[in-house]
């Protein structure tokens, strides 16, 4: 009998240390706070996306498209620290012919506490991202923009707004769908800071991005950050910032505040490139890259006056050691707000001198007069 209960303990003992061990094989490094396959979350880069996202926070990220978080249209994960390209081809239906979408962006922790109602996440990070075939795009999560701070905001037109901070062309703190109502954007402290609101229309027929402004009533807003511990503290802001602005006296101000330069890098040196102004004030593309690569055609947004001023554009290849400035019959030229240009450079060799330049204006303005008029 002794010796049939030793047996049985030892049965017992084994059986238990394989459960176990089959136990933690099943759990990986993620102590059970990783997405399941059955999420539909991929964390891993997509090379062959067109969609950058790079998460500047210590926190990882999931990422939806659309106004509401919810499991049907989650496109994919960015781990913390990490620049991830995403594919998004399949999550529209106009890929082919290009389009935009609302990104919206809630921490894991968020999205695993509430996982059976996304609606209730925290949501920290919103965008506006073009897409289309061939058409890159890129956006930064940054970390001064989540937390346990807040303000509510409000945007009373019916165009999108882009909230950038400091500046016209400062950092993208979030983005604000037509009239859209209330909605609590978080900071990481209760440090001010100044908002200015950037209107943003997608035209779908021709894929164009144009940026706006009223000319009378857009005006920068200060937020006070306050603790959300505290609902009656929050701060509720209202864009733009006339209080008693309606929206068919907005549309009737807005105008473009930049001249749109399209830039093909035709090079023959396998370098990509970077544009300038004076060689020193380095611009980013209007998707969200600091180089032009070799083939690439990127729009850069310059400001400049409505009658129009001469803009000093050069290109710096091998880090500058290289530079070529865009002339017309060796003139600079003049870049008038809301016209397009194109330019395009070709050549090789390590002076300019090996480089030509051939540069377009289009023969008027954007009119955006009527699109806006049906909004």
């Amino acid at each position: 009998m002794r010796k049939l209960l030793k047996f049985a303990v030892i049965l017992l003992t084994a059986g238990l240390a394989a459960g176990l061990i089959f136990s933690l094989a099943g759990c990986g490094d993620s102590g059970g706070d990783e997405p399941t396959a059955k999420d539909n979350i991929k964390w891993t880069n997509e090379p062959n996306g067109t969609l950058n996202v790079t998460n500047s926070t210590q926190k990882d990220m999931v990422l939806f498209q659309g106004q509401t978080p919810s499991i049907s249209n989650i496109i994919g994960g960015v781990k913390a620290g990490v620049s991830k390209d995403f594919d998004i081809s399949d999550d529209v239906t106009d890929f082919g012919v290009g389009g935009y979408m609302v990104l919206r962006g809630v921490t894991l922790d968020e999205y695993n506490a509430n996982k059976s109602n996304l609606s209730l996440a925290k949501i920290e990070y919103s965008a506006m991202a073009t897409y289309g075939q061939g058409k890159k795009f890129r956006t930064e999560i940054y970390p001064n923009y989540m937390g346990d701070y807040g303000y509510r905001v409000t945007n009373i037109g019916r165009l999108g707004i882009e909230l950038r901070k400091g500046s016209p062309d400062g950092e993208k703190v979030g983005y604000l769908s037509s009239l859209a109502s209330n909605v609590l954007l978080y900071s990481d402290s209760t440090s001010g800071f100044a908002l200015y609101p950037v209107y943003v229309y997608f035209n779908r027929t021709n894929g164009q991005v144009t940026t706006l402004r009223p000319t009378t009533m857009f005006d920068t807003i200060t937020v006070s950050p306050r603790g959300l511990a505290n609902a009656s503290q929050i701060q509720s802001y209202l864009f733009p910032a006339d209080q008693n602005a309606t929206w068919e006296n907005i549309k009737s101000t807005l105008t473009s505040p930049v001249a749109y330069v399209t830039l093909t890098n035709s090079v023959g040196t396998g370098q990509s490139g970077r544009v300038t102004i004076s060689g020193g004030n380095r611009l980013n593309s209007q998707n969200g890259y600091d180089t032009i690569g070799i083939g690439e055609t990127l729009t850069y947004e310059i400001p400049s006056t409505v009658a129009g001023t001469q803009q000093n554009l050069v290109l710096l290849y091998y880090e500058g050691a290289l530079q070529v400035p865009v002339t017309v019959n060796g003139i600079t030229p003049t870049l008038k707000n809301g016209y397009d240009y194109t330019i395009s450079i070709t050549g090789s060799g390590q002076t300019a001198a090996g480089y030509s330049i051939t540069f377009t204006e289009s023969a008027t303005a954007r009119d955006l007069s009527n699109q806006i008029e049906s909004l």
